[in-house]
């Protein structure tokens, strides 16, 4: 019993979808009349039997009936070759089809409709001789000005224009007679019945849903292909995946809100249908081989020129007969993918799946090797999408041969196939996250390691200077740093600290921060007696002699003391600031660029810092910092700036260094959102003591 409740949970939501008491003339089995040429009079009687120019398509029953214009006898009608460029006239054709309704029928007391599955190029629809709806657009001299070969055309009929007893609806087609298009095209040309009962026979709200999913996995994709450029097949799946979108979209009567004209529409239609199969073949090449194929690339030339041609402006039949040499040269392709770029490496992860002891055992090791061929393998997930669409594109086929269901199975069938797809490239973005989990982590180790190395060579502050008390604040922005500081001391006394700053951050610039370490130090004691621009300039010649392809650059400051006399110099960095006891805190020197030297390893103006000199007194303090507290911002993007720290150190507390520091460090805390610190950030606080 449990087994058939979820058909009949289906029959109950189908039957409750359609509408109650629904009404229908079924058409099938009554004749219909054509003609050549139009007279509004031909549309209120039937022919009597024998009427000359009057041709009679018998009823068969068969919904598969269709009244093409190049498929009726007429005497003398036009004709044209495979791929002729030639233009013909349009001319007018005149269809009808009686039907009777008896006494209290309901169409006599309610809203009914025609339904037309398919008519073009340029109409009119007649009940009894009364103009229902018109869609004639002609230009002055009779030719198509704007064509409307519609699908799924549903007309309201008034109740009051129809009759008991025999009624005519009649159509006026106006369209090329060579044109496969022309007339009604489709199966069921004519049905009359309850208005709502139509209108829930032609709803696309399915299939619409399933459109637009196309449309926004192919913009996803799209996404992920900006994101990520060398994961290119995302770029072809989801150009494919929105052509996909742009042709079933184009194929719904949904579209002609959009795009009235239908021949623009028709080569939007087939210019994408062209491109889907080379998309398609892009994607799988590089997918399963990393590289496009010759196939696909000629095949991609091949369909490029079907759609030059189709988007110049020849006749609608010319399109046609485009659109059939793509036809029957799409299966190439088709053949290849499926048997050669997808049924290859399944056939090679077959083999590998079932060992040479299980080839002549049972047919449950065959059905294993090919479930794990099939499961687990990109190939093999690629291969099952691809036999689900080929089954709903042989059902549509034979349903449109022998059984007329109307299914359209194949959109559904689209479905799966993107999802399967989707479901493989998530299995390949699941994998290259997890790889790049590990491989950060791995940095993170690294960066971590190089970082404590780093510490181990940095100098400790010197305590129990005569004097002087030094305090360092130092975060870097990730396990390494670009910055660097020193100090100098001799015989317990302070001679010298510098600040060092190199462009960028991480593990390539604490590299170099230990390498110019030794470097600094070295020059600084040999050349003790020397001008402090003396001395970067020379560090920045060695730097310049061994590293000649050092692509970056190092900012500093360089301090030598004497008593409480210093020597100040500055290479393209942050000015110093100086809090003179009971003052303010201020910038050291012109507050400008004038006394500052170029950046070490840039070399352009080579132009020398300037060195000043000053005093600093009991109570002094001297702040040293990176461009990285200035940077700094909070959540409303503001820089921390210049301006706050020098309040900062003006506010500070007249205590210990550590003390001062501190406090500027709580400021700068709360006032920064961690999210947006991109750089390292080091303070040096320098308090003269006695």
């Amino acid at each position: 019993m449990t087994h058939i409740l979820p058909y009949l949970l289906a029959s109950i939501i189908l039957f409750s979808a359609l509408p109650l008491h629904a009404f229908q003339v079924s058409l099938e089995h009554e004749p219909i009349y054509a003609r050549r040429g139009f007279n509004p009079s031909w549309t209120a009687r039937v022919p009597a039997p024998g009427e000359e120019g009057w041709l009679v398509l018998p009823g068969t029953g068969d919904k598969r009936r269709s009244a093409v214009l190049k498929q009726l006898p007429f005497e003398n009608m036009p004709r044209r070759g495979f791929l002729s460029p030639k233009r013909v006239p349009p001319e007018n054709f005149t269809f009808l089809i009686s039907f009777d309704l008896a006494e209290g029928s309901p169409a006599l007391e309610r809203l009914t409709g025609a339904y037309f599955a398919n008519i073009g190029e340029n109409w009119a629809v007649y009940l009894n001789g009364r103009l229902l709806r018109s869609e004639v657009h002609l230009d002055a001299a009779g030719r198509i000005r704007e064509y409307r070969h519609r699908r799924e055309v549903l007309i309201p009929l008034d109740p009051r224009h129809l009759r008991e007893g025999r009624n005519i609806l009649a159509a006026r087609i106006i369209a090329d007679p060579t044109n496969i298009d022309s007339g009604f095209h489709r199966s069921v040309p004519f049905t009359i019945g309850d208005l709502a009962g139509l209108e829930h026979k032609r709803s696309e709200t399915a299939a619409i849903s399933l459109i637009v999913l196309y449309l926004f996995i192919g913009l996803y994709h799209l996404f992920l292909f900006a994101r990520m450029k060398d994961e290119r097949h995302n770029l072809f799946y989801g150009a494919f995946s929105l052509l996909l979108f742009i042709y079933l979209f184009s194929r719904t009567h949904a579209v002609y809100a959009f795009v009235p004209d239908s021949t623009l529409l028709h080569r939007i239609e087939y210019c994408s249908l062209y491109a889907l199969i080379p998309l398609f073949g892009f994607f799988a090449d590089l997918l399963l081989a990393g590289r496009v194929s010759p196939l696909t690339r000629a095949y991609a030339a091949f369909s490029a020129l079907l759609a030059l041609v189709t988007a110049a402006p020849l006749s609608n039949p010319f399109a046609i007969d485009v659109l059939r040499v793509w036809q029957v040269t799409a299966p190439v392709p088709l053949v290849y993918y499926a048997f050669v770029r997808i049924g290859g490496p399944v056939a090679r992860d077959f083999a590998a799946a079932l060992p040479e002891r299980d080839r002549r055992r049972s047919p449950m090791a065959f059905i294993a090797a090919a479930r794990r061929a099939l499961g687990a393998s990109t190939p093999g997930k690629l291969m099952l999408g691809a036999l689900v669409l080929a089954a709903c594109a042989l059902f549509d086929i034979l349903d449109s041969m022998f059984w007329a269901y109307d299914y359209v199975l194949t959109q559904y069938g689209f479905l799966a196939f993107t999802m399967g797809i989707a479901l493989i490239l998530a299995d390949r973005f699941i994998t290259a996250h997890g790889r790049l989990a590990r491989s950060n982590e791995l940095a993170r180790n690294e960066l971590d390691l190089a970082g404590n190395v780093q510490r181990s060579l940095l100098t400790e502050t010197p305590r129990g200077i005569a004097g002087w008390e030094i305090a360092v604040a130092f975060e870097p922005l990730r396990g390494a740093s670009g910055d660097l500081y020193d100090f100098y001391v001799n015989d317990n006394r302070l001679r010298g600290a510098f600040l060092f700053d190199v462009s960028g951050h991480g593990v390539s610039s604490a590299l170099i921060t230990m390498i110019v370490k030794p470097l600094v130090f070295r020059i600084f004691s040999r050349m003790r007696g020397r001008e402090l621009d003396g001395i970067i300039a020379s560090v920045n010649r060695h730097l310049e002699n061994e590293f000649p392809r050092l692509a970056t650059y190092l900012s500093c400051v360089l301090l030598r003391f004497s008593g409480n006399s210093v020597e100040y110099a500055n290479a393209g960095h942050p000015d110093i600031l100086h809090r003179e006891k009971g003052k303010g805190a201020r910038p050291v020197g012109s507050g400008g660029n004038g006394f500052r030297g170029e950046p070490l390893g840039v070399n352009i103006t080579r132009r020398a810092p300037g060195v000043i000199r000053f005093r600093a007194r009991k109570g002094d303090i001297l702040l040293l910092y990176t461009d990285g507290v200035l940077e700094a911002r909070n959540r409303q993007k503001e820089r921390f700036g210049e301006e706050r720290l020098i309040a900062a150190l003006g506010e500070a507390p007249g205590g210990t260094a550590r003390e001062a520091l501190d406090f500027i460090m709580e400021e700068v805390r709360e006032f920064i959102d961690p999210g947006e610190l991109r750089d390292d950030i080091t303070l040096v606080l320098i308090k003269r003591t006695a």
